[in-house]
């Protein structure tokens, strides 16, 4: 499926040099992780990450999302949708990130 991501610079960030800011689909399911389940649906998401040269590295389980729409299947008209949503969150999303990561 398809994402949609945009990196924002910081340097206020332990460990990482970027903000990923994505907006996905997934067809959600079981987690094994937290031992609930996923919804289907279109989601943001926002991730401290390290680009250096041609990689992108980031550690496990850091960063937020949230849950924008419910879609039973993907579609790009909904794709579109989403990106738009997703534009009212991503302040918020950030902050809880930065929050999170901050350099000490």
């Amino acid at each position: 499926m398809k994402q949609h991501k945009n990196y924002i610079e910081r340097n206020d960030l332990k460990g990482a040099s970027h903000l990923e800011v994505s907006v996905y689909y997934t067809k959600g399911g079981a987690n094994y992780f937290c031992g609930g389940t996923i919804q289907r649906g279109y989601y943001v998401s926002v991730t401290p990450v390290t680009k250096k040269g041609g990689t992108i590295s980031f550690e496990l389980f850091a960063g937020c999302k949230r849950f924008l729409f419910a879609a039973n299947r993907y579609t790009d008209k909904q794709f579109q949708r989403a990106i738009e949503m997703a534009k009212d969150y991503e302040d918020e999303l950030i902050a809880v990130a930065v929050a999170e990561n901050k350099a000490a």
